[in-house]
């Protein structure tokens, strides 16, 4: 009876042993925090007399510092959908910078990854957008525009471009041949012309066109054609890319 009666003790000790185990482990937590500064950015490109003379670079900062875990970290790192990675030693780093050069929606896989070789992670939407502003002056033959609508990575397509063209027909100093100008503008993609309009714009006078195009797709070209009169134009563009998250 007495071999009976400790032989269930062991057992019950050994399951309580067991119990508090795992109790323990399940107590063990690492909480990732990651804080970016934001969510989205703009890149601006220009153009003058048809060269381009800047562009900037969208860049994003995570911040890693507000992790907590009840044991060591090891590894801080982001995995982005455009196929890059990046890692950094949590002990010497809590802070990665990304750079994005081209418009797009970027998810992004921020991680830590503790002693126990555990990794905790969470999904992050970036959104990156494009100004693009365009300038020639004293032109008889403007040059074309273009600009790529895909994105940087495989994700969704832009929501839709805005496009402000301002055409200026200075007069001449000594109003000497100054003419009118009949300009024919139009936007064309791989399946042809999207989108047009023609305007006669009078010497000394100067005409805006406002348009808006939908889930645009591939490489675009504006082209701007004089159809009668030889005077020298000043053209100003401002084209913007844009999503809706």
């Amino acid at each position: 009876m007495r071999q009976t009666v400790l032989f269930a003790g062991i057992v019950c000790l050994l399951l309580s042993s067991g119990c508090l185990g795992l109790v323990s482990n399940e107590e063990i937590q690492t909480k990732l925090v990651v804080d970016v500064d934001q969510s989205t950015q703009l890149i601006e490109t220009s153009y003058e007399q048809g060269e381009m003379i800047s562009s900037s670079t969208a860049t994003f900062t995570f911040d890693f510092s507000q992790t907590d875990s009840d044991v060591s970290v090891h590894t801080y790192g982001i995995d982005v959908d455009d196929g890059r990675t990046f890692a950094i030693d949590a002990s010497e780093q809590q802070t990665i910078s990304l750079d994005f050069e081209r418009h797009g929606m970027y998810i992004v896989t921020a991680y830590a990854i503790d002693s126990r070789d555990i990794r905790v992670q969470e999904l992050h939407t970036l959104v990156v957008e494009q100004v693009i502003t365009w300038a020639e002056e004293n032109t008889g033959n403007p040059e074309s525009m273009f600009f790529e609508a895909n994105p940087g990575n495989d994700g969704p397509h832009p929501s839709y471009f805005v496009l402000n063209s301002t055409v200026s027909n200075p007069a001449p100093f000594f109003e000497v041949n100054g003419q009118d100008v009949d300009l024919e503008w139009a936007v064309l993609n791989i399946d042809g012309q999207c989108l047009g309009h023609r305007e006669i714009i009078e010497n000394g006078d100067s005409f805006t066109w406002n348009t808006m195009h939908f889930a645009p797709v591939e490489m675009h070209e504006i082209e701007l054609t004089i159809r009668e009169g030889q005077d020298s134009l000043d053209v100003n563009q401002r084209l913007e890319i844009r999503y809706m998250a």
